[in-house]
C-alpha cells in the first residue's frame, strides 16, 4: 500500500494561541523534545516554539540534577531525564548585601563580614523569589519554567522547583508526561473558522482597548506636559512682572531723589538770595544811616561856626 502523505500542518496566528491547550500551561515534556522544538517565522525572539503546530512557551521537566554551579548573578542547574539530551536550568541571584569597609587601632583598612545566608535563595525571570535550599547534585526534581536560548542552544529559565522524593511520584509524573503527549501533543492542534474569527475579533477589541488606552496616557502625558508648561509660563510671567514692578518702583524712587534733590537745590538758592538780599539792604541801611550820620554832623559843625563868630 502507498504510504499516506502528511496532512500540512497549518500554523495559526498568534491571536489564537489563547484557544490554544498547550500556550498557557506547563507542557509535559521531555528534554530531549524541547530540544527539539522549533522556532517559525514571525515569532523569533518571543520565546515562542512549535512542536508540530502546538505553540509553546512553558514547559515541565522531570529528571536528576547531574550539576549545581554558582555565578556571582545567578544559579545555573543541569538537569538530565534519560532522554538523550541534558538541558540548563538558569535561576537569577539576589543583590549580595554590601560589605563594608572600616579602619582598625592601626588604621588599616578591614573588610566588614556579611551575615551568612542561611538558605539558597533565587529570583525566577517573573522576579517572584524561589528557594533552592535542599536542591543539589543528585536531587531529583520537577522544574516549571519558560523557554529560552543562549547561543542556540535551549534553555529553561526557572519559575517552580519541587523535590521528587520516591520512586512513585517520580513514575506519576513520567505517566503525566505520556499522557500529556498521548491526548495534546501526538496531534496537530485544529482551529474552527468560527473560533478563529472569534479570537480575531477579541484580538481587535484587546488591541483598539489598548490603542484607547494609549491614547488616553498620551493625552494625559500630553495634558500634564501642557500643565507644566502652563504652570511654567505662569511663573516667566509672575517673574516678568515682578521685575518690572521692582523696575518702576526703582524708576520712582529715582525720580522721587531726583525730585528732592531739585527741591533741595531751588531752595538753597533762594535762601542764597535771600540772604544777597538782606545783605544790600543792610548795606543800604548803613550807608544812608552813615550818610545821615554825616550830615548831621555837618550841620552841628555849621552851626557852631556861626556861634563863634
Amino acid at each position: 500500500m502507498p504510504k499516506t502523505l502528511p496532512v500540512p500542518l497549518t500554523f495559526y496566528p498568534a491571536y489564537c494561541f489563547s484557544l490554544s491547550p498547550t500556550y498557557d500551561t506547563w507542557a509535559r515534556l521531555t528534554i530531549a523534545e524541547v530540544h527539539a522544538l522549533k522556532e517559525r517565522e514571525g515569532f523569533e525572539g518571543q520565546n515562542t516554539y512549535f512542536h508540530l503546530n502546538h505553540p509553546l512557551k512553558w514547559i515541565r521537566l522531570v529528571g536528576v540534577i547531574v550539576a549545581f554551579d554558582e555565578f556571582p548573578t545567578r544559579w545555573i542547574l543541569l538537569l538530565d531525564d534519560s532522554s538523550g539530551a541534558l538541558i540548563e536550568v538558569t535561576c537569577g541571584r539576589p543583590q549580595p548585601p554590601n560589605t563594608t569597609t572600616s579602619l582598625n587601632d592601626h588604621n588599616i583598612p578591614s573588610a566588614g563580614i556579611a551575615k551568612p545566608t542561611m538558605a539558597l535563595e533565587g529570583v525566577t525571570s517573573t522576579g517572584r523569589p524561589i528557594d533552592l535550599s535542599g536542591i543539589d547534585v543528585g536531587t531529583v526534581v520537577k522544574v516549571k519554567g519558560k523557554i529560552g536560548s543562549f547561543r542556540g542552544e535551549k534553555q529553561m529559565h526557572l519559575e517552580r522547583i519541587s523535590v521528587v522524593h520516591t520512586t512513585t511520584e517520580e513514575a506519576a509524573a513520567w505517566a503525566e508526561n505520556t499522557a500529556f503527549r498521548k491526548a495534546i501533543l501526538d496531534t496537530p492542534w485544529m482551529v474552527s473558522e468560527k473560533d478563529e474569527r472569534g479570537a480575531k475579533r477579541k484580538a481587535e477589541g484587546l488591541d483598539d482597548e489598548k490603542r484607547k488606552r494609549e491614547e488616553r496616557k498620551r493625552r494625559k502625558r500630553k495634558a500634564e506636559v501642557e500643565r507644566k508648561v502652563s504652570a511654567m509660563e505662569r511663573e516667566r510671567l509672575k517673574v516678568v512682572e515682578e521685575r518690572r514692578r521692582a523696575a518702576a518702583e526703582e524708576e520712582k524712587q529715582k525720580m522721587e531723589e531726583a525730585r528732592c534733590l531739585a527741591a533741595e537745590d531751588e531752595k538753597q538758592r533762594s535762601d542764597e538770595a535771600a540772604r544777597v538780599h538782606a545783605e544790600i539792604e543792610r548795606r543800604d541801611r548803613d550807608k544812608k544811616r552813615r550818610e545821615h550820620e554825616r550830615k548831621l554832623r555837618e550841620q552841628e559843625y555849621s552851626r557852631l561856626t556861626r556861634q563863634s563868630h
